[in-house]
């Protein structure tokens, strides 16, 4: 189709800026003329020779708010910014001239419109060549982060932006694995100045109540430790936000872009008042993504001997099928043999090197250092690995993992058991 919708009208040409809703054809969509004024424009019936449409002039705001799916197309049609709109009725053979009425809000009661409450299917531009372009995603929410200190000279820089927002992702990602959901932050756009930074979060709305109720204990220097054992927040998650905020001497709010409202704010004065409590909370705690899921320690120390060879690990080289893989890699990484990145550390270099008794002690020993080994020799009060029992794995969980349900704590519990069970007795200590 052209890009136009009609040419040399009064208002200029008209071109299609947005589609919102097709029948066949587009019948429900935005225009812009050659200076930039916005109308929407809404099919409302035909003959033989004609189509009619109402032509409603429309301002950059409330047009991004009918795309956010903010105001229903029934609003859209009948709360005009201004006193009067136009019908058009335009002929299918563009050599003859459309008729143009105006009209008044009171004229809408001689036409039947959509019923309230509906909102548009999606938001569509239309290229210069016509041809219709990639569905356009909004973002559902907005951080804001700026400087904690009002006076400081110095300006946000990209690591403690990231910093942050890496941060709360992760957060957010704890907070969908307890729900069993999936999702990402997806960034959509950025804006200057402190630092705006919109991204799109579909099922962030379902913590949304969680978060202001965590807020507000926060903005009153309330007890926020039941609270987060409660709702089964991750606590090392939360721990590593408030750090960040900390670290990088920012404040953060989190706003809804879809309602406009402040879902959650850290400042650093409040970060840094729990910040104690929580690390010392999160000494203990253990997150679900620190939780391994690979039971065979040969096939970990396997995995790293792959990556040192600098060879991708495929189902030839590892005998894992691909989702088991990935459970490998991460064991490997919770014990320290592979860095973040998948690199293979110092420690991983010195094990693929070694005998394979050497290489037990070895692991042994990065088991007791590592989070959650850690964690369940202090909630066990015992003083190593050597005196651990295995059989405590699945009370551990359950007592210090909040993130993950009970079933599932029963199930993620079996390797910590089974490495218990193998290590401790290759355990020497210092």
């Amino acid at each position: 189709m052209s890009n136009i919708f009609l040419p040399k009208t009064m208002m200029g040409t008209l071109v299609y800026k947005r589609v919102y809703e097709f029948f066949e054809e587009p019948r429900f969509f935005s225009v812009e003329n050659e200076v930039g004024s916005l109308y929407v424009v809404y099919w409302i019936s035909e003959d033989e020779n004609s189509d009619s449409w109402f032509i409603i002039p429309v301002s950059p705001t409330k047009l991004e708010l009918i795309e956010r799916k903010r105001i229903d197309i029934h609003s859209a049609l009948t709360a005009h910014e201004q006193s009067f709109f136009y019908k058009v009725q335009a002929p299918y053979n563009r050599d003859e001239t459309p008729a143009w009425d105006v009209l008044y809000a009171e004229d809408l009661n001689n036409y039947k419109l959509p019923a309230s409450g509906l909102f548009i299917s999606s938001v569509v531009p239309v290229l210069g060549n016509g041809r219709i372009g990639a569905p356009i995603k909004y973002s559902t929410h907005e951080i804001h982060l700026e400087k904690s200190a009002r006076k400081s000279e110095s300006n946000l820089v990209l690591g403690n932006v990231s910093s942050v927002c890496d941060r709360f992702s992760d957060l957010y990602n704890s907070l969908l694995d307890f729900g069993g959901l999936k999702d990402k932050l997806r960034p959509v756009d950025a804006r200057p100045g402190s630092f705006i930074i919109s991204f799109q979060a579909e099922k962030l709305s379902l913590f949304e109540e969680l978060l202001k109720s965590l807020s507000s204990l926060i903005e009153a220097r309330a007890n926020v430790i039941d609270f987060i054992n409660e709702k089964g927040i991750d606590i090392q998650s939360l721990s590593n936000l408030f750090q960040a905020v900390v670290s990088s001497g920012t404040n953060m709010e989190l706003r809804s872009n879809e309602t406009g409202e402040l879902i959650f704010v850290l400042t650093k004065a409040g970060a840094d008042f729990y910040l104690k409590d929580i690390n010392k909370l999160s000494m203990l705690s253990v997150s679900g993504h620190q939780i391994p899921q690979a039971d065979t320690l040969e096939r970990v120390f396997n995995i790293v001997e792959v990556k040192w060879r600098g060879e991708p690990c495929s189902e030839f080289n590892t005998g894992l099928q691909e989702r088991h893989i990935y459970y490998y890699i991460h064991a490997a990484k919770v014990l320290g043999f592979l860095d973040n990145n998948s690199k293979v550390t110092s420690v991983g270099q010195q094990l693929i090197q070694s005998e394979d008794d050497v290489k037990l002690k070895i692991a042994a020993r990065c088991f007791e250092t590592s989070h959650i080994g850690w964690a369940w020799i202090n909630w066990a009060g015992v003083e190593n690995l050597s005196q651990l029992e295995p059989e405590t794995a699945e009370g551990f969980l359950l007592e210090q993992c909040h993130s993950l349900s009970a079933e599932t704590v029963s199930r993620r519990s079996r390797t910590i058991r089974h490495w218990c069970k193998v290590l401790k007795g290759h355990y020497t200590p210092l």
